[in-house]
């Protein structure tokens, strides 16, 4: 999880009262962050992903301001109309499609802010940004900037001096010989054109989401700041925004909305308008195990700065436009109790008697796994969420009908898996810059339809592997599986010539005991291998745990 360090004198400033580093030290981990160490006039703590706006120095302070009752209650920032515009220009929707920025003025550019502005931009990029792909950070001077600005794509031999070098350099050679272009030069791999934002004067602000241009560098004289956010969804550039200008705001900035004109309608960022969440007082005291009244959870809510109010037996809660991690009344459930306090609730032995042992699909999977890492593989743990994208069409698979999410967060996490492979594909995709061989391999649960179960759907135990290196080919595999089935005790199998459509034909065989498909295995298809951005072969099987451990 990220650490972030904090100057005392300037976080006391923010809270709002001079406080102790000994208080500090007890109370600030009360609010879930992990208490790091002490060093001269500096702390640090970590910081849960889940809590964007206690990634800087200025939210860690807000949270904490009102967790310590010294300012509570509900914050609200607003934006002032302005003459802005950034336009975007169609051709950037297949490469990096969105864009959302704010103008903050009346900056003291003193030695903290500069320090919380950088500490920021790294943390969110590492973070909820997800090491840029998702979204990108740009800070500008604003008053170098001539506006409309356009957002658009530029050929790989255009020029411009990116900040930290001293000359023009084309975009193929910023991503090929600075720093920021080989650390995030994998986000643009692939394409024939590259993200630009220019201001009117043609003058180059940035190449999202690598590098900014040395015209728009922020300097010491710097009073006014321009912030882009580009990114591939809408709804995290937006919360990434949110995050960065509020923190601003506490430091005294101003905040000025800015146009983004997209071919096919406007809209005005930053959206800092607050949001309303209906939560049931019984829900709070059954999970809780508390007796909370309504007035009482009215406080905790505005300890953890919400506000909230009676609606007949219920409350409803308005929640901040900085709290991005507020997606269900659980959350809010979760935040009474740290306002309340862990401390507060008394441990109960549950007044039940049970002889409990372990699933034997649980024994089974662990000595499976115990097996597998004897073979030299590494094991992965992946989310069952995925997107139709990495399922379906980068495998070459036939889409089928799957469970998906009814409000999913992004079209990443879209759906339900019901095959493993994809999951330790995209696991080979994200680490093709580190060192082969890469052999994995998951023993996870996938999920499948069916129309007999309760719920529709049922869980099934998978095992997948993937060999990935500059020999891996189908006589390998073929004598792992060999291998794993007779170290299970599994002997009175057939291997059958199978097909499927992200094996390459030819090469793809099927385990089958007494008349039952155990699973396939074979060498990855050429054309998955490019889907997924791959520069060596691989070979894979996919195997049913739950009948495995039957035989």
């Amino acid at each position: 999880m990220p650490v972030i360090t904090v100057d005392v004198k300037d976080f006391c400033k923010l809270v709002g009262k001079d406080i102790s580093m000994k208080e500090i030290e007890e109370k600030l981990p009360m609010l879930g962050v992990g208490w790091e160490g002490i060093e001269k006039d500096e702390f640090s703590v970590e910081v849960n992903p889940n809590r964007p706006d206690m990634l800087s120095v200025e939210g860690l302070a807000r949270a904490f301001s009102s967790f310590m009752n010294i300012k509570t209650g509900l914050r609200t920032y607003k934006a002032e109309k302005s003459i802005y515009m950034v336009r975007v220009d169609p051709v950037t929707k297949p490469i990096r499609p969105y864009i959302a920025s704010a103008v903050v003025t009346g900056i003291e550019m003193t030695d903290e802010f500069i320090k919380s502005l950088m500490q920021i931009q790294e943390k969110l990029h590492i973070t909820h940004c997800r090491k840029r792909r998702k979204a990108a950070i740009g800070v500008h001077d604003l008053d170098k900037v001539k506006f409309p600005a356009l957002y658009t794509v530029k050929d790989p031999s255009f020029k411009f001096i990116p900040l930290g070098e001293q000359k023009e350099m084309t975009l193929d050679n910023i991503l090929k010989h600075t720093s920021k272009g080989k650390d995030y030069g994998w986000i643009l791999k692939g394409m024939d054109r590259y993200p630009i934002l220019m201001d009117s004067d043609n003058k180059v602000m940035a190449m999202p989401p690598i590098i900014n241009s040395i015209h728009t560098m922020v300097e010491e004289k710097t009073k006014n700041l321009f912030i882009d956010i580009t990114g591939m969804d809408e709804k995290t550039i937006n919360e990434v925004l949110n995050v960065i200008v509020t923190s601003l705001a506490d430091r005294g900035g101003r905040i000025q909305l800015v146009k983004i004109k997209y071919p096919e309608r406007e809209i005005e960022t930053p959206k800092l308008e607050t949001s309303m969440m209906n939560l049931e007082s019984t829900y709070v005291n059954k999970l809780l195990g508390l007796k909370l009244t309504n007035y009482e959870m009215i406080e905790y809510l505005q300890k953890m700065g919400f506000d909230a109010v009676e609606v007949g037996k219920n409350l409803q809660v308005v929640i901040p436009c900085y709290r991005t991690d507020i997606m269900h009344a659980i959350d809010l459930v979760e935040d009474i109790a740290i306002a309340y306090g862990y401390d507060g609730f008394e441990p109960e032995i549950p007044n039940i008697s049970t002889i409990g042992e372990e699933n034997p699909l649980e024994t089974f999977s662990t000595k499976l796994r115990t097996l597998l890492v004897g073979y030299g593989l590494q094991e992965v743990v992946t989310f069952m969420l995925t997107n139709r994208e990495n399922l379906y069409k980068k495998m070459l698979m036939e889409e089928k009908d799957v469970i998906e999410t009814a409000n999913p967060k992004t079209e990443e996490y879209s759906i339900v898996r019901n095959w493993l492979l994809p999951s330790l594909m995209e696991i080979l995709w994200r680490n093709r810059h580190r060192e082969y061989p890469q052999n994995i391999f998951e023993v996870g649960d996938v999920t499948e339809l069916d129309p007999y179960s309760d719920t529709g759907a049922k869980t099934v135990r998978k095992l997948g592997i993937v060999l990935c290196h500059s020999k891996a080919n189908f006589s390998e595999i073929k004598s792992l599986v060999e291998s794993i089935l007779s170290n299970l005790g599994i002997e009175a199998y057939k291997i059958e010539e199978s097909t499927l459509p992200c094996f390459i034909p030819g090469r793809c065989a099927k385990v089958v005991v007494d008349g039952k498909n155990l699973g396939r295995f074979g060498e990855i298809h050429p054309s998955v291998i490019e889907n997924w951005e791959l520069e060596m072969p691989v070979a894979a099987c996919e195997f049913c745990v739950d009948l495995l451990g039957l035989i």
